[in-house]
């Protein structure tokens, strides 16, 4: 495999940047490919240290698809979360997608259930083209996320957000149903 490889200059803003730093084992043995031979068959140790910057800007509306201002104000809301509406949106998540539902979507429209609402969402986006701005929102969620402290139930409340960010991304290509069950917990919530 061939690649091209070109040199990045740093952004001259590096407030949203993080540094990961990665330090070789001390047993690393004596010769490495990296090492250079110096006069005298002497080798000089390549580097030790690793330093790999990422950057990470906040999605924009173009990066969240046609429907990016109503996805950027979601996200925007679902950064400002409190306390108490963390726990009723976990409550309504459990009481809506929790075992009486699936026992219901047994028996009613197959895109009642989670999974298929959210399958049905992706595969839309996906051939639409959308799979970008599913990544982006993907992201957007996970750096909130990282801001809240950890509990017990914090993955219904990424789901919640993820869920409705996902529903009003491809609003336009869900039918009412499958709409209904990924935005219900936050409509319930934030918009009551």
């Amino acid at each position: 495999m061939r690649v091209k490889v070109r040199q990045v200059e740093p952004p001259a803003d590096t407030r949203d940047l993080e540094e990961l730093v990665a330090e070789e084992p001390a047993t690393a043995p004596a010769t490495r490919p990296e090492d250079r031979i110096l006069g005298g068959g002497q080798r000089e140790p390549g580097p030790q240290v690793v330093h790999l910057v990422e950057h990470r800007s906040p999605p924009t509306v173009t990066d969240l698809g046609p429907n990016g201002d109503v996805v950027l104000g979601l996200l925007s809301r679902a950064a400002r979360l409190t306390a108490d509406e963390c726990r009723r949106l976990e409550h309504d998540a459990a009481w809506r997608w929790g075992p009486l539902a699936l026992a219901t979507a047994a028996v009613a429209p197959a895109v009642a259930s989670v999974p298929v609402a959210r399958a049905v969402a992706l595969a839309r986006a996906r051939r639409e083209g959308r799979s970008d701005s599913v990544v982006a929102l993907e992201a957007a969620v996970a750096a909130i996320m990282r801001g809240r402290s950890r509990t017990r139930t914090q993955s219904v409340l990424s789901a919640c957000i993820a869920n409705a960010g996902l529903a009003v991304l491809v609003r336009d290509l869900l039918d009412p149903e499958a709409f209904d069950v990924l935005f219900g917990p936050w409509r319930e919530v934030i918009h009551h």
